[in-house]
């Protein structure tokens, strides 16, 4: 059995439509409305957690096999959001990754179904069943140590840098790098920044599963 632990970093889209824009001023404005957040940092928020308002910017993948104990990392950065997604549906449509499961922080919540909305706007085939299954209150095919921890209650859930600090794991958030300047990283070109921020998540879900995977 091998395992696909990954993780999605995502930033707004531009050029929306007059509609999106719309919308986008509408949830910008409920968010405002909570008093927690500056304008243009709750407007990137809004429009980052929405693929209708977001997009694709990386993917952090890492390939575990616990029969040889090996990993094989990579981060998916392509210039197009149309490029990286096609890169990475490759190893999801791929033959080897049909019996694969797949390992995710809140991923059934956020990352699969970004990635599935954005795969079928922009008209890109997913063949793999298991990988668009979010069925819940299961962990074949797909394992959410969030779901996991909160036992599917959601009032219970955890973020992961609690999750971590509660396991003793470094906290992926402790870096130059935040989820809200990787947008900024990428636009500067650097490149090494928004691919050690993905990959710092990506280490800590695959931390925690090792703690978490006997109790499965």
């Amino acid at each position: 059995m091998q395992y696909l632990i990954f993780d999605i970093e995502t930033v707004p889209l531009a050029d929306l439509n007059a509609a999106l824009e719309k919308e986008a001023a509408k949830r910008t404005a409920r968010e405002l409305e909570k008093g927690l957040l500056e304008p243009a940092e709750a407007e990137s928020l809004v429009r980052s957690v929405s693929p209708f308002l977001g997009r694709i910017l990386a993917i952090g993948m890492r390939l575990y096999n616990p029969a040889d104990s090996g990993v094989k990392d990579k981060v998916i950065c392509e210039e197009t959001e149309q490029a990286t997604l096609e890169t990475f549906l490759e190893t999801i449509n791929h033959s080897a990754s049909q019996d694969m499961r797949f390992v995710h922080y809140n991923g059934l919540g956020f990352d699969i179904p970004f990635i599935l909305n954005r795969a079928a706007i922009l008209g890109l085939p997913i063949r793999n069943r298991r990988f668009t299954d979010l069925r819940k209150f299961r962990f074949d095919p797909h394992i959410d140590i969030m779901q996991f921890l909160g036992h599917w209650n959601m009032r219970d859930t955890v973020s992961l840098d609690v999750a971590c600090h509660s396991f003793g794991i470094p906290s992926p958030k402790e870096g130059e790098v935040t989820g809200e300047s990787v947008a900024t990283a990428y636009a500067a070109g650097n490149l090494q920044a928004v691919s050690d921020y993905v990959m710092r998540d990506v280490e800590a879900t695959y931390q925690l599963f090792l703690r978490i995977r006997d109790y499965l």
